[in-house]
């Protein structure tokens, strides 16, 4: 696979016959949210995710989502604390290359959003582990 290296992570071009990484749509706003540090407890992800789909999430469906992710090996644990997570060179690949295929899945492929130039702006690094 090729590949085109964004701050961050590598968006990955897919040839034919190549999976997609595994995500529920959950799964990678989790990802995103916890790469750019912005969910340190349940409390905010709940809110993030109710503020970003104009709908909550059970707790059922976060606790899976977290379990996917790190069965993935998208997320590992940080510290000590329940909700300390960081990213994984896998999640912010993973994240990174199905963000951008949203991007264009928006743009339609006009050309008009410049995909990774928006994907800099995710700067997926910050929530990495060190």
């Amino acid at each position: 696979m090729e590949g085109l290296e964004v701050s961050g992570g590598e968006v990955i071009a897919f040839q034919e016959g190549d999976p997609f990484p595994a995500a529920e749509v959950l799964d990678l706003a989790i990802s995103v949210a916890i790469g750019r540090n912005l969910a340190a407890s349940e409390e905010e992800m709940f809110s993030r995710i109710d503020d970003w789909f104009l709908r909550p999430a059970s707790r059922a469906e976060l606790v899976a989502a977290i379990g996917r992710l790190l069965e993935r090996g998208w997320i590992s644990r940080a510290g000590e604390s329940a909700f300390d997570f960081c990213l994984t060179d896998a999640g912010i690949d993973g994240a990174t290359t199905l963000s951008g295929g949203m991007i264009r899945m928006i743009d339609r492929g006009r050309g008009h959003l410049k995909t990774a130039f928006l994907l800099q702006m995710l700067d997926l690094d910050k929530g990495k582990r060190s």
